[in-house]
């Protein structure tokens, strides 16, 4: 899998998001996969801060010239930042998906619960060789 960037400290979603662990808060963004997968990215709507969000709910919207889908809110809890930078440059998702690119912090209503529903380490190896060998065949 070296053609995408999958970084081992980082939990991910079925959706494609990654998630990272900062205290009692998690930030969360987009993978290098969808990314790449999704193109050049124009346009994305990201969730307003001070926002409590269920978890399965849309939080964020994201559209490229060929795609557009929706990243789910990984657990349940409250934003506490939201990348402002995201909506005036929405390439930022492309160019630097696990560092300026990231979507919104926020804070979970329960951070070990949450945890255990996401995707991490080997498991995530497993889980992006099988989605690429998806993909590779459409």
């Amino acid at each position: 899998m070296s053609q995408y960037d999958i970084p081992k400290g980082l939990y991910y979603t079925n959706d494609h998001a990654w998630v990272k662990v900062e205290g009692n808060q998690i930030r969360i963004g987009i993978t290098d996969f969808m990314q790449k997968l999704a193109g050049e990215i124009t346009f994305i709507r990201i969730p307003r801060a001070g926002k409590a969000l269920a978890a399965g709910a849309t939080l964020s919207s994201i559209q490229s010239g060929k795609w557009a889908g929706k990243i789910q809110v990984p657990m349940a809890g409250k934003v506490v930042e939201a990348n402002s930078e995201l909506p005036a440059n929405p390439k930022l998702l492309n160019s630097d998906c696990y560092g300026a690119g990231w979507i919104c912090v926020m804070e979970p209503d329960d951070l070990a619960t949450g945890l255990k529903g996401l995707i991490h380490g080997d498991d995530a190896d497993k889980f992006f060789t099988e989605e690429h060998a998806k993909f590779a065949k459409t």
